[in-house]
């Protein structure tokens, strides 16, 4: 009679267990493969694409000077078109009574390919009453401080630090036209003023997310759980309050608090939720970013001061660093605080965009360049004033502490140029029908 085979108790289970796992390893090497093939596909049209329009790689084109009539301490300065520039500064004179244009302001010509200044006056600012207005400000404003040039649509503001506050601002308003300048007046202070520090909108929680437990927390919409109790914060991704523990937690101030006493709003960008947090008798909010493709939490204060979105829902920057939905955060070590968001720049390719933060009370400026493609930013330029021209040509300088009459400018070339960039002799390739930034869009 013939034997009959016999399995062990639990055998069935390990092979069943060792044929799931080869198949996840056979999925796990084909999804790998064709990841290594698309890769490889969208690298050679990356390559194809700027054979065809053409890649501007940033680069430092020359360091040169220009000169002031005064020592002074340079504070901005803006292009008003064909290649013109102000310079905006600050002289302090012992005995001198009265200040004129000329000792805040100097005009400059711009060569992009010499890449030389030439002064050029200020016949430019002769135009109505500024000069009168100018004057009555200096006299009757003690202290008065020129801070900022800012260009919102097609006018020209210039602004003037009357008080200790940042905000103790008076302005001139000019229309900027064709590189002319047309004074409108100095009652347009209410104009002035910078775009939304966070481009979404924060939401407060309420008791209908209170899910009450041995350890209870709060539904931010079933997506993620977050408690101050017990000593700490914590976030969950888990809707079970048996349990205190998640997958962050920090300590709190006061441990005896409850679920009502912290303060919470939160904000949904994507896969990101972002959370403002004060616990209980603290004084500043916590601000952290939960990223659900990854299930991390990434604390990110400078989200306080200004946040906003990158291109095609990759994520979102602030002044020191950026957090994109595929869970990569970097951030950079400027030791800067406060920035402001100033305003963004695109790029007519479409692949790049520069992000300015502006720091009111320093004047300090932070440009940040992110490439969509490559999904990352560049060393992020620390200066005291900048201007971009039509050429696409950046310059920039640093102020030192102390009054000077010679003053370093860093001209750089950027892909941030007006109109479309085309590399010669490729009109008639098949990508020039699509266009750049379409190309550029779907490969991001």
């Amino acid at each position: 009679m013939p034997e009959i085979a016999t399995e062990s108790p639990g055998s069935g289970g390990a092979a069943a267990a060792q044929l799931e796992g080869g198949a996840y390893e056979i999925i796990r090497a084909r999804l790998n493969a064709q990841s290594d093939e698309l890769r490889s596909r969208l690298g050679k049209l990356n390559a194809e694409r700027q054979a065809v329009f053409g890649a501007v790689v940033p680069e430092l084109l020359a360091t040169e000077r220009v000169s002031t009539a005064h020592a002074c301490v340079p504070r901005d300065m803006i292009a008003i078109g064909g290649n013109r520039f102000l310079f905006g500064y600050n002289v302090h004179f012992g005995l001198k009574s009265t200040t004129e244009p000329a000792d805040v302001f100097a005009g400059y010509q711009y060569d992009p390919e010499t890449h030389t200044f030439t002064e050029i006056g200020l016949d430019l600012l002769n135009s109505g009453s500024f000069a009168d207005d100018f004057a009555y400000l200096y006299k009757y404003y003690r202290g008065t401080t020129f801070v900022k040039f800012r260009r919102i649509g097609p006018h020209l503001f210039m602004a003037f630090r009357v008080g200790k506050a940042v905000e103790d601002v008076k302005c001139f308003k000019w229309r900027m036209a064709d590189g002319v300048l047309e004074y409108l007046g100095n009652r347009f202070d209410h104009e002035y003023g910078f775009p939304p520090q966070q481009e979404f909108d924060w939401v407060r929680v309420n008791r209908s997310m209170y899910r009450e437990g041995l350890h209870p927390h709060i539904s931010i919409e079933d997506r993620v759980f977050v408690e101050t109790v017990g000593g700490d914060l914590t976030i969950k991704v888990e809707d079970n309050t048996a349990i205190g523990e998640g997958i962050y937690a920090e300590p709190v101030e006061h441990r005896d608090q409850t679920l009502d006493d912290a303060s919470i709003h939160y904000a949904i960008v994507g896969n990101l939720i972002l959370l403002k947090i004060l616990p209980y008798q603290e004084k500043e909010h916590r601000y952290l970013v939960f990223n659900e493709k990854v299930r991390s939490v990434t604390r990110i204060d400078s989200i306080a001061a200004s946040c906003v979105l990158l291109p095609e829902d990759h994520g979102i920057i602030f002044a020191d660093g950026y957090h994109l939905q595929t869970g990569e955060t970097k951030r950079f070590d400027s030791g800067l605080k406060n920035m402001v968001f100033d305003r963004r720049i695109a790029s007519p390719n479409g692949e790049d965009y520069l992000y300015v933060f502006y720091n009111r009370l320093s004047g300090v400026y932070v440009l940040m360049s992110y490439n969509l493609i490559g999904q990352s930013v560049d060393t992020p330029i620390v200066c005291h004033g900048y201007s971009v021209f039509q050429s696409g040509q950046l310059i920039y300088f640093r102020a030192d502490d102390e009054p000077a009459k010679h003053h370093a400018l860093q001209v750089w070339r950027t892909p941030f140029m007006e109109g479309e960039f085309h590399s010669p002799g490729q009109p008639d390739n098949h990508l020039s029908k699509i266009g750049n930034a379409e190309i550029v869009r779907c490969m991001a």
